[in-house]
């Protein structure tokens, strides 16, 4: 399933269609974390990623403070989409909506000095007993349709699928996984989902 986008991609190819021959800028051939997912964009003629990542709302200010410490003109709000851009040609086009009890971000930039920082400071997505409180483990294994295959293909399983099986057992610990859900995501991990 492709994911749904939030952003207009008006404007995109001013800010993200001239290739910049410098190392602060991506050219498509970097080796980021596999989380958040990140698909590079130049079959579309643009240099720049195409990320979604989800975090709690208490994250928001820090990722609006992430933003603000690589470009110069920074206004992000919710339910809006944002441009943010730096004075040596680095762009960050986004929106931000609430969805799975949390905030997804969807975004595209040109700045590999963003996407190292947002790496860095955004490991892994909030689990899916946050995402979907109500959904008990049994109901994950059944045929995924709608939102609940969106957040697990673009958000929960680019994290999940590379994760080594020690940063597993740290993030089920952390975030006090249920047995039932440790169980099904332990199944998972092995392939049997």
């Amino acid at each position: 399933m492709a994911p749904r986008s939030s952003l207009n991609m008006t404007g995109a190819a001013e800010l993200f269609g001239k290739k910049v021959e410098r190392d602060v800028f991506v050219g498509g051939k970097e080796d980021f974390a596999f989380y958040p997912r990140k698909t590079f964009l130049g079959q579309q003629g643009l240099f720049a990623y195409h990320t979604i990542l989800m975090i709690a709302g208490s994250e928001f200010e820090g990722f609006r403070e992430l933003v603000g410490a690589v470009f110069d003109q920074v206004t992000i709000k919710q339910d809006q989409e944002s441009i943010c851009t730096s004075g040596d040609g680095g762009g960050l086009k986004l929106a931000v909506r609430q969805e799975f009890n949390g905030l997804i971000i969807e975004l595209i930039t040109n700045s590999k000095t963003f996407l190292e920082k947002l790496d860095a400071s955004f490991k892994a997505p909030p689990p899916p007993w946050f995402a979907f409180p109500d959904m008990q483990p049994i109901e994950a294994i059944m045929n995924k349709q709608g939102s609940l295959e969106y957040w697990w293909d673009w958000i929960w399983n680019p994290f999940w699928e590379r994760a080594s099986a020690e940063t597993r057992a740290d993030y089920l610990s952390a975030h006090k996984a249920s047995d039932e859900w440790a169980e099904y995501l332990a199944g998972q991990a092995n392939g049997s989902d």
